[in-house]
């Protein structure tokens, strides 16, 4: 697995309510299994719950963040 990128990591928070008590689910696809896990590994971390993958027939992949 590669270390997540500075542009996961500002997507990630451009993404961020700016009311911080409040997160919604986003939907992100990535070419592959790794940069999925790049992506959600990347600052802000998912916790447990807060995300769900699924492979594409397309070989990518879809995830669900609640950021």
């Amino acid at each position: 697995m590669t270390k997540a990128g500075a542009s996961d990591s500002e997507h990630k928070k451009s993404l961020l309510s700016e009311d911080a008590s409040t997160k919604t689910w986003h939907h992100v696809i990535k070419p592959d299994a790794d940069a999925a896990a790049d992506y959600l590994n990347a600052n802000p971390p998912q916790g447990p719950g807060e995300a769900t993958i699924a492979t594409r027939p397309d070989g990518q992949i879809d995830i669900l963040a609640y950021l």
